[in-house]
């Protein structure tokens, strides 16, 4: 890639304003998104998101965000594996939500799996850095795109998770999971929020092959 100018730069980092698909999307992308989450709540919330979203856009599990906290407890492991079949009713009942019984079961089962994860780990966050030693992963190439839908580490991850009784962690989700709680670092080196965290965090380089 040849070095861009200052004014070519500034376009191209311009052109960020551009590719949202409404504000509450601009929103987290520039204040959530690849920030590393290192608290139980988002770290259950963000991969709860993710098996929501499964069969829907991104965009879609935003505009429901709020809903989505008050049918869960805002996120919190211990109420949510409390839950029960009225609850289960309950949340399928609630206006706006969405109408898959899979789905919010999974939700449930997952916060039972994540405690018991949590008895050996310490907590649901200390799991997923364990993966890579507390440090945000920047593989080689992905600045510039050309990004996976998974890859090596979230393959291993997810057969583990698997393995504890999580479901909806398939590989592709669990990549977008750890993208968004600042695991592996996928912002593009024009756009500002590279540079935020890079700059801010420990991180960690690793060519492209260590991926598969």
């Amino acid at each position: 890639m040849e070095e861009l100018n200052r004014r070519d730069k500034a376009k191209l980092s311009d052109a960020w304003c551009w590719s949202f698909a409404s504000p509450e999307d601009r929103a987290y992308h520039d204040s959530e998104w690849g920030v590393p989450a290192h608290d139980d709540v988002r770290m259950f919330e963000h991969l709860s998101m993710e098996c929501l979203q499964c069969g829907l856009s991104w965009n879609t599990i935003l505009l429901k965000r709020t809903i989505l906290r008050s049918c869960f407890a805002d996120f919190d492991i211990d109420a949510v594996a409390a839950f029960d079949e009225q609850d289960v009713r309950r949340i399928l009942e609630t206006p706006g939500m969405l109408r898959s019984e899979r789905k919010v079961r999974a939700i449930i089962g997952n916060a039972r799996a994540a405690q018991a994860l949590r008895r050996e780990h310490g907590s649901l966050s200390e799991y997923f850095w364990s993966w890579t030693e507390g440090r945000t992963i920047l593989y080689e190439g992905h600045e510039h795109g050309g990004l996976p839908a998974s890859n090596g580490l979230s393959k291993r991850i997810a057969r583990d998770l698997k393995r504890r009784g999580f479901s909806f962690v398939g590989p592709v989700n669990v990549y977008a999971h750890l993208q968004s709680c600042g695991i592996v670092c996928d912002h593009n080196e024009l756009c500002p929020r590279h540079a935020f965290i890079t700059e801010r965090f420990p991180c960690t380089r690793l060519p492209r092959e260590d991926e598969a």
